[in-house]
């Protein structure tokens, strides 16, 4: 019971200050929202490089390899 009634009074407060300092959060959120942009383009340049780099090329004599391999399982 005791954490319903903090979780109220602390949404009632944090509903009073989004009110009360709403241009102070547009500032924030007009700051915040292009560095997390740029971190998210970060991360995902990052994430498609090591993509490419794991991705080896097989030659045509690997393909070959494969093939014989598995038709002398067979």
């Amino acid at each position: 019971m005791p954490k319903i009634v903090f979780g109220l009074i602390a949404m009632a407060l944090g509903l009073w200050g989004v009110s009360t300092w709403w241009w102070s959060i547009v500032e924030l959120l007009r700051g915040l929202v292009p560095m997390a942009l740029l971190i998210l383009g970060i991360v995902s340049l990052g994430a498609g490089v090591t993509k490419i780099k794991k991705e080896q090329p097989t030659t045509p004599v690997d393909a070959e390899l494969s093939e014989t391999s598995s038709q002398s399982d067979e």
